[in-house]
């Protein structure tokens, strides 16, 4: 089957989540009760239930919250391949009565979209659950974070160069995801660790390279180059720099696309890390 089918799609992306609908539900509570333990550690004390410790605690809590979220994130992005580690998983995911398009774009939805979007529910729900119990123990100053997936609102920045920021934003953290799709695509065993330590090694090899290639244009060829853009508003910074995160997430999604396609019941062996 090579031809995109709507209907087959929708079939395919059912499936996907009623196969994984156990580890979507220990997933939920998992994290639910992960968020309200790591919201209840900032905002009470063993010495004194009856007063809040403020904003202070209450914005410490909300900001672990959200590197888990981060980091969940990029954790699920790389378990494309998730449903496809064994020799009998991959036999099912290949038999499956689909095109290798609709298996993967189900997959990306199901990491990439579905359970980040549980993630960000679970905090919600965390959020809620602990201004009721700080109501409940007569705390006094109850902050909700509720704004901990919230987007920067500004009103004394200028609208257009709001729209570029958010845009740079969006393409940056949609190419980092797009790495760690690509990862989970590549490496077959243990994805997320793989994919790290392959980042990590990629930037030390190019930061070497550039610092090198700085050092042999000389400090001050690289300033006049960079006098060239000192007429260079935000706003064309940032389109700019969002076309080419977006050129490069497009690429990335392509190539793990690509190598999905090539998905056999018996692994290459420089594919099976």
């Amino acid at each position: 089957m090579k031809n995109f089918d709507i209907k087959r799609f929708w079939q395919v992306l059912k499936w996907t989540v009623l196969t994984e609908k156990k580890s979507i539900f220990t997933a939920a509570l998992a994290f639910l009760c992960a968020f309200l333990a790591i919201q209840l550690f900032s905002c009470f004390t063993i010495f004194d239930l009856s007063h809040g410790l403020g904003s202070g605690p209450t914005f410490a809590g909300m900001m672990t919250c959200a590197a888990v979220i981060g980091f969940m994130w990029f954790y699920y992005a790389s378990g494309v391949l998730g449903n496809a580690r064994t020799s009998q998983q991959r036999t099912t995911a290949l038999m499956l009565p689909a095109s290798n398009m609709e298996k993967f774009i189900a997959r990306m939805i199901y990491c990439c979209i579905l359970m980040p979007l549980i993630i960000y529910v679970a905090a919600f729900a965390a959020t809620g659950l602990r201004m009721l119990l700080e109501l409940i123990a007569g705390h006094d100053n109850i902050v909700s974070g509720l704004s901990i997936i919230g987007f920067k609102v500004n009103m004394n920045i200028n609208g257009a160069t709001d729209i570029f920021s958010s845009f740079f934003d969006v393409s940056m953290t949609c190419w980092n995801i797009s790495l760690f799709v690509l990862g989970g695509v590549f490496f077959h065993q243990r994805p997320f660790i793989w994919t790290i330590v392959s980042l990590v090694a990629i930037s030390i090899v190019f930061g070497t390279i550039f610092f090198y290639i700085g050092v042999m244009i000389g400090e001050d060829n690289i300033k006049h180059f960079l006098m060239n853009f000192r007429g260079m508003t935000f706003e064309t910074f940032d389109f700019i720099a969002s076309l080419v995160f977006t050129a490069f997430t497009l690429f990335n999604v392509w190539l793990s696309y690509w190598l999905y396609k090539r998905l056999q019941v018996v692994q290459h062996k420089w594919f099976n890390v």
